[in-house]
């Protein structure tokens, strides 16, 4: 072995032991954590309480969207609930081709919410999107938590919806699993699911089905509500039937975003820790 091939394998070795640099995609749990301490730095509160709502620890959701040029590399969404009934989501999402960071937050609630970070208010929708209508052609909720699982998947599947990006209309598939799943005793709600109406995984609209009554003698009975969780416009059918359209977020005036029901909002950049091992 020559001199010079013998010092090319050396090389070789030397270089193949350096520790790997860092994708800039990062690493998926180190982007878990990255999101998990940017919702953190959220607090949810009712209109004028004192006490923020808890929000879950870990997301109800992990989504990614690669259908489009600037889609989301990796994205999660978490929960603010009230007792166990979900009253608010967040979301954040890492786009390419930057690592740009956006959040997105989504009300549920008829009622008047206030998010603070650091102390400043950065959201203060007074009511949730489309909320709480009967649905149509029901039967009453099974006995058992099997059986209206199956009842509320079922009626999921009712509901359709297209978004519209740039010149395009795409239609949305709704997941076949629920995201989140309660009941709630102290407001009447029987059971209750969240499902995701998606492109890719990643949600555009969130479809809340409860079995609720108006009072704890009364009978539950179904009803759904409606939030969006992206800024471009939508439509939503059930049976076929439009029963919901909303303008892209950015044709609202600039004035009026921080009190409707969604807001989005850019939140810097992700850059991956130098910790982590590398995306595989």
């Amino acid at each position: 072995m020559s001199a010079t091939f013998g010092s090319l394998v050396l090389l070789l070795v030397a270089m193949a032991q350096l520790p790997a640099e860092p994708s800039a995609e990062g690493d998926p749990k180190d982007r878990l954590r990255f999101m998990k301490a940017k919702a953190a730095e959220f607090a949810l509160y009712r209109e004028m309480a004192k006490e923020p709502l808890p929000l879950k620890d870990e997301p109800v959701l992990r989504f990614s969207n690669p259908e489009r040029d600037s889609g989301t590399l990796d994205g999660a969404t978490f929960l603010w609930l009230e007792r166990a009934k979900p009253v608010a989501a967040i979301s954040f999402g890492i786009r390419r081709p930057k690592n740009a960071v956006f959040r997105e937050h989504a009300s549920f609630s008829s009622t008047p919410l206030v998010c603070r970070k650091a102390g400043v208010d950065i959201w203060s929708p007074q009511t949730g999107g489309l909320l709480n209508r009967p649905l149509a052609d029901a039967p009453p909720p099974a006995d058992s938590p099997a059986g209206r699982l199956t009842q509320m998947r079922t009626f999921a599947r009712r509901f359709s919806a297209t978004c519209y990006y740039k010149e395009d209309a795409t239609q949305l598939r709704v997941l076949p699993q629920p995201l989140y799943r309660f009941d709630d005793k102290q407001e009447n709600i029987l059971d209750g699911a969240l499902f995701a109406m998606v492109v890719s995984n990643d949600p555009e609209m969130f479809l809340l089905l409860e079995a609720a009554a108006d009072n704890a003698s009364d009978k539950p009975q179904w009803r759904y509500s409606l939030a969006r969780m992206s800024s471009l416009r939508h439509t939503v059918r059930l049976d076929g039937t439009e029963v919901w359209s909303i303008p892209g977020y950015y044709t609202i005036p600039a004035a009026e975003r921080k009190s409707g029901p969604y807001v989005e909002a850019f939140q810097g950049t992700y850059a991956p820790s130098s910790e982590s091992p590398p995306a595989k």
